[in-house]
């Protein structure tokens, strides 16, 4: 079973959590989320109560240093459960414990079966974050769905962007021209990347997928503020400031700092419109949000000091007097501020690029002028791990952004050294195929495992990601594999090159369709199945390892093999990779007669089918 326990004892014997089980809590969430825990079906031994608890005794203390020889820390994210045959007990000192020990009851359970046991986590990182765009509206309720997956694997942290996707009424030709923007940057997949390159001078990579190119209404994101927050996860607006600042200026070009880009991204820091404009937006989003910490982006700032009113000024110096303005206006609301870091760092890569703030013009200066209580998002983490000690010795709290488990080295090291956490990004659509291509899902499960237990080292990497395929396929065939099924293993020899999908670039389905299996019964009843390369298939040479990369100081790992977690599980047999996939069965007791693939037309490749089973 995949542990993200960091502490656990069980007993063979154990009772089943039923619909007859009684479930006391004084949240309807954390309620809901235990009845997941139980199994479909009636049962003679059954616990009778499981009741959550939000408070921290001596009792479960002794406990647990009996048990486990360690301290109970009163953790406001730890929580405790024990459980007998006839009572469950979940200990924790916040809402947030408690959904996570909800949570975890789904986790140790087998078809409802709990075994006698006891169990204590504690974070060992304070900042555990997922960082997305705001959903399309069709997309709503996956984000809700994506939020009670969040809580699963343990999630404190929702870091949501904005940007042109919330109603803005005080301005409302922001969301005019973003849309509009948006559907001329939809016109056909990498249309955005072919814009970005289009131009002497760099652009910012643009963001059309937030909000699926519309926009939310105020009350609809208060919605989702409230179900995040019911769930106990902090939500942190990020308003994209100076840099990435197309969605303002796309109808207020008289603000922007490069009057001859026909896609302005940089607003002019020396003109007080933009501050004028940039408040509004940030009083709305205040208000919709009531935010603790608002992220402000400030990363990737390429445009600088190129009009009549910056020209001459210090980049860094610029930077900086930007950063405070909107610190100190934020302050003023008792807001605390984030921002990205790279444009802090003097970054040389060890191939001795310089990026980031080393660039030309040079703006680390800034690290040293900046007001010390910025939390700063440190997604330079994979060019060089000395770049963490530019951020530490001058005591600014930092956590990793654009995080990815499996290509960071020395993680023990560097989060003892001060690092609260990290915080993944889904740069692409909130859609369930997107974020499981794009390798969300199974950075999600990897990190989580990372956050919460003290083991880790990179040399676990294959069995670590063997774990992450199976807990993650678990997750998403949960009502699948409680019932009756068919599973089937294949893998193909179909090839495509790993590609991300985001930043304007789309899922092509039809070219990654290989087909279907057909499966006849006694009867003649069939069903069907679809076959899609890098969904539920992928080739049999994926590599399990990890390499150091060569341009930069992280690992690499076969993104092609992770592409695929989730919908299908990969299966490691000596040098091939094979995918076991699950389907409902919609004929129990039926006799199947035959199984056979009906390639696309015209489908150049071959899909090896290893084993059927069908479970009834």
């Amino acid at each position: 079973m995949y542990n993200i326990n960091r502490y656990e004892s069980f007993e063979e014997q154990g009772a089943f959590l039923t619909p007859d089980t009684r479930i006391e809590s004084g949240s309807e969430v954390v309620r809901r989320m235990a009845f997941q825990a139980t199994s479909k079906e009636r049962k003679p031994n059954f616990v009778k109560t499981v009741r959550f608890i939000e408070a921290w005794n001596e009792q479960i203390a002794d406990r647990i240093k009996e048990r486990f020889g360690v301290s109970a820390l009163e953790d406001e994210d730890g929580y405790a459960i024990e459980s007998g045959e006839d009572e469950v007990l979940v200990y924790a000192m916040s809402v947030r414990g408690l959904v996570y020990g909800a949570c975890t009851l789904r986790q140790i359970g087998e078809d409802g079966f709990v075994r006698k046991g006891l169990v204590y986590n504690v974070p060992l990182c304070s900042y555990r974050g997922l960082k997305v765009y705001l959903p399309a509206p069709d997309d709503v309720d996956f984000f809700k769905a994506f939020i009670d997956m969040a809580c699963y694997y343990r999630y404190n942290k929702i870091i949501v962007e904005v940007g042109g996707a919330m109603e803005y009424k005080r301005h409302p030709e922001i969301n005019e021209g973003w849309v509009e923007y948006c559907d001329e940057m939809r016109e056909y997949s990498g249309k955005t990347v072919d814009v970005q390159r289009r131009f002497a001078w760099g652009k910012n990579s643009i963001h059309c997928e937030n909000g699926g190119g519309r926009w939310l209404t105020q009350d609809k994101v208060k919605e989702l503020v409230v179900y995040c927050r019911d769930r106990g996860l902090d939500v942190i607006p990020e308003v994209p400031c100076l840099s990435h600042s197309d969605y303002l200026l796309l109808r207020h070009p008289e603000l922007a700092e490069r009057r001859n880009d026909p896609y302005p991204d940089t607003y002019c820091p020396s003109n007080p419109g933009s501050y004028d404009l940039l408040f509004d937006v940030l009083d709305e989003v205040a208000e919709a949000f009531e935010p603790e910490t608002v992220h402000i982006g400030h990363d990737e700032y390429y445009s600088i000091a190129v009009c009549d009113a910056c020209k001459g000024k210090e980049a860094a110096e610029i930077y900086t007097e930007d950063i405070t303005k909107i610190r100190d206006y934020l302050a003023g609301k008792g807001i605390r501020v984030m921002m990205w870091g790279d444009k802090l760092l003097n970054s040389v890569g060890k191939d001795g690029v310089r990026y980031g703030g080393a660039a030309n013009p040079a703006t680390y200066g800034a690290i040293d002028r900046i007001p010390g209580d910025i939390e700063v998002m440190h997604w330079y983490w994979s060019i060089h791990r000395d770049f963490d000690e530019q951020f530490h010795k001058r005591g600014l709290t930092v956590v990793y952004g654009n995080f990815e488990g499996p290509g960071i080295p020395e993680w023990s090291r560097r989060i003892a050294q001060g690092v609260p956490g990290a915080s993944l990004s889904n740069w692409s659509a909130l859609n369930e195929n997107y974020m499981q291509r794009n390798g969300i899902f199974f950075n999600m499960a990897y990190a989580s495992r990372m956050f919460w237990i003290d083991e880790y080292d990179e040399t676990r990497f294959p069995v670590m990601a063997a774990d992450t395929f199976a807990e993650l396929f678990r997750y998403k065939n949960r009502d699948i594999l409680s019932g009756p099924h068919i599973e089937i293993v294949h893998a193909t020899n179909f090839y495509r090159e790993f590609e991300f999908f985001f930043d304007g670039k789309f899922l092509e389905p039809d070219t990654d369709h290989l087909g279907q299996y057909r499966m006849t019964f006694e009867d003649g009843a069939e069903v069907s199945c679809s076959v899609d390369y890098g969904t539920n298939i992928s080739g049999m040479d994926r590599s399990w390892t990890l390499r150091m990369a060569e341009a930069f100081d992280c690992y690499e790992f076969d993104r092609s093999l992770i592409e695929v977690s989730y919908a299908a599980l990969p299966i490691r047999e000596g040098s091939k990779t094979w995918y076991a996939i699950v389907i409902a069965n919609p004929f129990p007791g039926k006799k199947m007669t035959s199984i056979e693939f009906v390639p696309k037309r015209g489908l150049k490749a071959d899909v090896m089918l290893k084993k059927v089973t069908v479970n009834h």
